[in-house]
């Protein structure tokens, strides 16, 4: 499209032939997602494919416009084709420029807000006025449970009475243990608040600071070419000069307002780069119009107008990157809000410790309750008033135990807590433990090979009915592999439903296998160090 009338096809006519050649121009770079994008996005590759690719937009207008008309444009193919190659490549770089920084400088935002939100962590006093009501109501359901055991009159039904503790537990565990550890162990995924995203490109463009003397220069010289092109040089020259002085004038004095209202930097530097397009249509008219006597193509005088501020930001990114990154991430420092980082750290406290609660529910409190019913049927099947009182005994001093002490207390892991697994279950299911020698593993390892082996061992005497299971702890280079095997009925592999299925899709996604033997059920886990 001209910039300046001369004779040449018609507006419409130039507008079919800008779409023609800009679609030539689009096809091309598309074409680049054929070319592996270890290459694509080499920087010289992409230089490359807009030359090119203008180049070519400029071949095509050339010969839409000289087929047309031929006595209206007769500039050399050579010379659009040159021109048309170094607009093409300083009006795409300067948008894939804003786009690449928009998004460097949301990754910038996230990484200093996480940054802010693990030193804020320290800080956080979280009331467990929630956890303490759910550690209530669960010792609630353990008391009530206690109450009926020491209501046991010896002299009646001991069977039945035994029958009706046992399924006041297995209730508890169904109905309040269950669910609400499922809820508390749910994943809960914190973010920082995305509407923190809406002003970066904001902050990019007041934090802007274009070299005067090269932006000037380079600025005549981009816009001489064009109208150049299309105007001839006196009129080129002309139009350079009126252009680069109104976007001087605008640059100096937001400058000098910068320099005598620091606390205005923030706005100023927005408003300059709306004032330059402003700016050079006024002095267009003004100047170039009223005064010398150019009489501009009000299309063309569009596209210089919008051309300046994209050079200019092009010409910053050139010469000003590392002092505008630092100047940006400053200022995405002062824009994070406090009170948010310490909202945000407080969700992922709270979350934490609610999943802390509820793999202590799963695996402690489920556990045992379910291994205190299962005895409390087998005493109340057998006709042995001396072994059931025993029984009867055991569960009260485990029930006893003060729910919330316990909950607070340092929780053993790894090792320790694959040997409570075999007294919990004592007198259910005869459980043989086999442990690797030596310092194998780290403890993330140990602590989630104990967490597995829990929920296997309750799941083999729950669902699968095992009264035999071996937990074996295997070493394979860096890897534990876990292997229980039990005498149950089989489970199916695909089961979902109370089986662990989808809790081991969680914790140990396609390195766990579920298999049905003629001995029973082996379950088979590699568990590896997720923080290594």
């Amino acid at each position: 499209m001209p910039v300046f009338e001369r004779g040449a096809p018609d507006r419409i006519t130039w507008l079919a032939i800008a779409v023609l050649a800009q679609g030539a121009f689009s096809g091309l770079v598309l074409l680049t997602r054929l070319i592996p994008p270890r290459i694509c996005h080499q920087p010289g590759t992409v230089l490359v494919i807009l030359v090119v690719s203008g180049a070519v937009r400029g071949l095509v207008i050339n010969g839409l416009a000289s087929g047309l008309n031929p006595a209206g444009f007769g500039m050399h193919p050579v010379y659009q084709i040159l021109t048309s190659a170094l607009m093409s490549t300083v009006w795409m770089g300067s948008i894939g420029y804003l786009i690449q920084a928009n998004k460097d400088y949301r990754a910038t935002f996230e990484t200093l807000f996480w940054q802010a939100v693990a030193v804020q962590r320290a800080l956080v006093t979280v009331p467990d006025a929630r956890r303490s009501d759910i550690v209530d109501e669960v010792a609630n359901a353990r008391t009530a449970v206690l109450q009926e055991l020491d209501s046991i009159d010896v002299s009646r039904d001991l069977g039945r009475q035994l029958h009706e503790a046992a399924e006041m537990l297995h209730d508890a565990v169904d109905q309040q243990i269950r669910p609400l550890s499922h809820e508390l162990f749910a994943e809960k995924k914190v973010e920082p608040p995305p509407t923190r995203f809406g002003g970066l490109l904001f902050d990019a463009i007041s934090n802007w600071d274009p070299p005067l003397r090269i932006t000037v220069v380079l600025l005549a010289a981009l816009i001489g070419i064009g109208s150049t092109r299309s105007a001839g040089l006196v009129i080129g020259v002309e139009v350079a000069a009126i252009s680069a002085l109104s976007a001087l004038v605008v640059l100096l004095i937001r400058v000098r307002l910068i320099r005598s209202y620091p606390s205005w930097r923030p706005w100023v530097s927005p408003l300059a780069v709306i004032a330059l397009p402003i700016a050079a249509g006024l002095s267009l008219e003004l100047i170039g119009n009223q005064i010398l006597g150019i009489r501009p193509d009000p299309n063309g005088a569009m596209v210089v107008a919008i051309a300046i501020p994209i050079s200019v930001v092009f010409i910053t990114a050139l010469f000003g990157v590392q002092a505008e990154r630092n100047l940006i991430i400053a200022s995405l420092q002062l824009r994070i809000d406090i009170g948010q980082v310490y909202a945000v750290a407080a969700m992922q406290v709270n979350a934490e410790l609610d999943a802390q609660l509820g793999t202590y529910l799963h695996h402690r409190v489920q556990s045992e309750l379910t291994a205190i019913a299962l005895q409390l049927e087998q005493a109340s099947l057998q006709f042995d008033d001396a072994s059931a009182l025993q029984v009867i005994n055991s569960a009260r001093d485990r029930l006893s135990r003060t729910l919330r002490d316990d909950v607070n207390s340092e929780v053993s892991e790894g090792r320790a807590r694959l040997a409570q697994i075999v007294e919990v279950w004592a007198g259910i299911a005869a459980i043989e433990l086999f442990l690797p020698s030596g310092d194998f593993g780290t403890a993330t390892q140990w602590k989630s090979t104990a967490l597995i082996a829990d929920e296997a061992v309750g799941n083999s005497v729950r669902s699968g009915g095992a009264h035999e299971i071996s937990v074996q702890v295997a070493v394979e280079e860096s890897s534990l592999v876990l292997i229980v095997t039990d005498n149950g009925i089989g489970v199916s592999p695909s089961a979902k439903g109370g089986l662990g299925s989808a809790w081991l899709d969680i914790n140990a996604p396609g390195r766990w296998s579920r298999e049905s033997t003629s001995a029973g059920t082996k379950l088979t886990v590699e568990i590896i160090d997720q923080l290594g």
